[in-house]
């Protein structure tokens, strides 16, 4: 519970308040969402808790050999592929929402229409997909799949990290969550079956730098 309090108990607290009193991304009047100064505070936010965490981590018994990231062809196109099956599903599952869910279409199209206040950074872009998916997949699948498999077993486990993913995403509004979910799955499943961080690394990169690429 300390480390996920670290690495996302603000974020968690924030994204729960947004959805809440109705400031989720598409409705913040403010538009400051995926700006460069949003982007570089979350950059920051991450490089700060960093050493925290590593500490942490280490005084509880875990090293470097415990995050397996073995760097190869076969894992990076894997990696791709997750990327390009996550970025299909959301055009998908946006699609589907508005069938099924009239309600949801205002939601849907402000948040397609959403553009920061100020033009985003190409190098906070840059930045931002180096280090948020490295930071959120060592925590979010790294840790958390391993330590509550262990009691728990793995779909418990995986189940577990989706909660915790969407959680601190809840600031993207209602309509994101369905994606939110999927991708979580997804990636807790290609940790369990590969036991490696790289192609969930690779993947989330890609995500993070096409999406935020809109907003330059």
């Amino acid at each position: 519970m300390l480390v996920i309090g670290v690495a996302f108990g603000m974020s968690i607290l924030g994204s729960v308040m947004s959805l809440l009193y109705g400031r989720t991304v598409a409705e913040d009047v403010s538009q400051q969402a995926y700006g460069t100064a949003w982007l570089y505070h979350v950059i920051y936010s991450e490089l700060i808790c960093a050493p925290f965490l590593a500490g942490i981590l280490y005084a509880g018994g875990w090293r470097l050999r415990d995050f397996p990231c073995g760097i190869n062809r076969a894992a990076t196109l894997i990696g791709i592929l997750a990327f390009a099956l996550a970025w299909t599903a959301q055009t998908v599952s946006t699609t589907v929402l508005v069938e099924l869910f009239r309600s949801l279409r205002g939601d849907i199209d402000s948040m397609w229409s959403y553009r920061p206040a100020a033009r985003t950074s190409l190098v906070a872009v840059y930045l931002a997909s180096i280090i948020n998916p490295v930071f959120e997949e060592v925590i979010v699948c790294g840790y958390v799949i391993p330590v509550i498999a262990r009691r728990y077993g793995e779909t418990t486990a995986i189940n577990v990290s989706v909660l915790i993913r969407t959680s601190y995403h809840l600031y993207q509004g209602i309509a994101a969550l369905p994606f939110h979910v999927a991708y979580g799955l997804m990636q807790g499943y290609m940790y369990v079956r590969f036991r490696n961080l790289w192609p969930l690394i690779v993947s989330h990169a890609l995500l993070d730098f096409f999406a935020l690429l809109y907003f330059v």
